[in-house]
């Protein structure tokens, strides 16, 4: 293992300004430092902020002799598919090391904590919604509390929060046996030097040396040696059976927009280094992330919230898969809490970007209609990309092949990529792009490598499952399966059954707003889509989608006894609606039940029409009660009075008392029997 440290200009990564969500700024205004903020005291915070830079540090750091044996597997990022592939690789007895670069310095506390590390790209939007339903901001403002103050109070929460997430998620690792270090990774191709000479270092260590072994550069690394000490900027090379790459994605940047003015301009990325509370907020993308956005900060009581949409809400909501009767909910509290939401709206110029310490003016832009827009904030939340095409991670000339879009191949079965003993899982292989599903794709990839035995754990995988869907909006909303769209697309005919929240006790007392809607076969009544906005939704979804996942009836939800005062008595009310919608609906289904009991056989229509033109002697085309219990019986059926009495109730539509030949068909075609055998 190659190791060295560089001399005696080593680059100290105790900032003093190391904290998260922080930009640098001259202003003393807007963006200090808030974890040595006089301002707001928190005992914990301030500990580790002003705790004395010895160069020793806590977290990201290993010891050199441990660097110098074969991994099992090297994972290189930190994010939630990255911790997951570690830890899954644990559970299977493996040796593991993790390796991530963290996202900003300005994220690190002097002792290697990092803020952002183990967490979801969203994680300071999730906090910042939290606080946001939590926090009193017009309490606080009449109270004269000045603005810094109040995001001070907020940020401070923020970083509470984060600190939670990273130390559990490094107390996990700690337990599982997984060394975590804080660098920047390169995947070293199979035919590199260092990795020809990882291979003859370690042929002993291998059962089958030629299944080869994988290697990976480490720079700007902080580890221990035994001699030395502590080191930072260190170069060290690792070595792994296999490799599972986790790099994650970036906030696509559009060209025209200046984000090097960082300090007023955000993409999904820069926005977690929000450091003072904006008097304004112009948002341009009407995706998830702009949703959730626009829907905090208009929460925390900031005025002007506007959303700036290219094309129309209905073409942009369809894209994220939304029921449009969901998505027009959406956009009907969006307006009504005061966010403007201007479709067919694009800035065509940036005229004009306060320099920093300039904080009572406003960004001023020209807008594709020619006319003109000031905003306090501007946030670009125009999508993201797969972080395979960077010259850092070394992916591509390592073997890895890589799309124009930085989105990384790999076998669907087994998440491999093509380059031997390399893996891939999360944002980087594409879409879904999910925390939840970039975990499972890690753990799926980890079970593949180092599978053994008769059983392959792979197999009933299917990677391209539909998943559901939560959005961090105020109220929540949460989707899975098909929408009515969508079913028809491939050849269902369908009904939709809705319930508003205030359908329920629970709904009209505590929190009215919200809708849920089922999407459901006409057919047989099986579920196949579930759809909500409201409290909770993103959390109701997953019985929605256990409901899809077993092609559960609305038959089977009547049936169901559901605690009183929860929300879940709306799958029930929406079970209602979809079943006054059907011709045959849970009236019908203990006559059908009674039917196919002595179901043998399935009458062709000519022999339906024989047997009914047989009994009927007048030629009407219609049958009375009497005469409709005779067919049965001339068809070897014998059908108790009460249950011919309740056919004719029910099929009887125009209320004549007697039901026609293709109403009596339509009963037969939905019994379904099986084919009767030709003599």
């Amino acid at each position: 293992m190659k190791f060295f440290a560089v001399s005696a200009t080593l680059i100290s990564l105790a900032l003093p300004t190391a904290i998260a969500w922080t930009t640098v700024l001259t202003s003393t205004f807007r963006s200090p430092s808030f974890l040595h903020s006089t301002t707001v005291k928190d005992a914990a915070i301030e500990k580790v902020a002003a705790a004395p830079d010895t160069g020793a540090r806590e977290y990201g750091v290993v010891n050199t002799s441990k660097l110098s044996k074969l991994y099992d597997l090297v994972v290189i990022g930190g994010g939630p598919a990255g911790v997951a592939g570690a830890i899954k690789a644990a559970q299977m007895g493996r040796r593991a090391i993790l390796i991530d670069k963290p996202k900003f310095d300005a994220g690190v506390l002097p002792n290697g904590l990092d803020l952002f590390f183990g967490g979801p790209t969203g994680l300071f939007s999730k906090a910042l919604r939290d606080l946001a339903k939590s926090t009193n901001v017009g309490a606080l403002r009449a109270q004269d509390m000045e603005s810094d103050v109040i995001w001070k109070q907020i940020t401070n929460g923020i970083v509470k929060l984060a600190m939670r997430n990273s130390e559990g998620q490094c107390r996990t690792l700690a337990r599982y046996g997984i060394d975590y270090l804080q660098g920047t990774a390169k995947l070293l191709g199979e035919d590199d030097e260092e990795n020809k000479a990882a291979e003859e270092k370690f042929k002993n260590d291998m059962d089958s040396p030629e299944d080869g072994l994988r290697s990976v550069k480490i720079t700007k690394s902080g580890v221990i040696d035994n001699f030395v000490g502590f080191v930072d900027n260190a170069e060290v090379t690792v070595t792994g059976t296999k490799v599972l790459v986790c790099t994650g994605s970036k906030s696509t940047r559009l060209p025209g927009i200046p984000f090097e003015q960082s300090h007023r301009i955000f993409d999904s990325d820069t926005i977690n280094l929000l450091g003072y509370f904006p008097r304004s907020v112009t948002i341009s993308g009407l995706g998830i992330i702009g949703i959730e956005f626009a829907n905090i900060f208009n929460a925390l009581g900031v005025q002007d919230v506007k959303i700036l949409v290219r094309g129309d809400v209905e073409t942009s909501t369809k894209k994220l898969g939304m029921d449009m009767d969901v998505a027009n909910e959406l956009m009907r509290l969006l307006k009504e809490s005061g966010v403007q939401v201007l479709e067919g709206t694009s800035v065509s110029e940036f005229s004009y970007v306060p320099p920093p310490g300039a904080d009572d003016e406003y960004i001023e832009m020209k807008l594709n209609d020619g006319s003109t827009m000031q905003t306090d904030l501007f946030f670009a939340a125009t999508g993201r990309y797969p972080v395979g095409k960077n010259e850092e991670t070394g992916l591509e000339s390592a073997g890895v092949d890589v799309a124009d879009r930085g989105m990384v191949g790999i076998d669907k079965k087994t998440l491999a990529t093509s380059s031997k003993n390399v893996y891939a899982a999360g944002d980087v292989i594409g879409p879904p792009a999910l925390a939840s599903t970039s975990m499972e794709q890690a753990q799926r990839a980890v079970s593949a490598m180092f599978h053994e035995g008769d059983n392959d754990v792979t197999m009933e995988a299917n990677h391209d499952d539909p998943l559901s869907i939560g959005v961090w909006t105020i109220p929540e909303m949460g989707y899975f399966g098909m929408t009515k769209e969508q079913a028809e697309k491939e050849g269902y005919s369908v009904v939709e059954g809705t319930a508003r929240f205030d359908q329920c006790l629970r709904g009209r007392v505590f929190a009215p707003d919200g809708l849920l809607k089922i999407v459901v076969d006409e057919k047989d009544g099986t579920v196949l889509g579930c759809h909500l906005i409201g409290k909770e939704a993103a959390e109701m979804v997953h019985y929605g989608m256990a409901l899809v996942k077993a092609g559960t009836s609305i038959f089977e939800i009547l049936q169901t006894v559901y605690t009183a005062v929860t929300f879940h008595e709306l799958f029930k009310e929406a079970a209602l609606d979809a079943n006054s919608k059907l011709d045959f609906g849970v009236e019908w289904q203990e006559i059908f039940n009674i039917l196919q009991a002595s179901c043998d056989v399935e009458f062709s229509e000519e022999y339906l029409r024989e047997k009914f033109d047989a009994i009927d002697e007048d030629g009407s085309g219609e049958l009375d009660e009497n005469e409709m219990r005779a067919l049965f019986e001339s068809m070897g059926r014998t059908v108790s009075k009460r249950i011919i009495a309740n056919i004719m109730r029910l099929s009887d539509t125009d209320g004549n008392g007697t039901i026609d030949f293709a109403e009596f068909k339509a009963i037969f075609d939905k019994i379904g029997c099986p084919e009767p055998d030709k003599e």
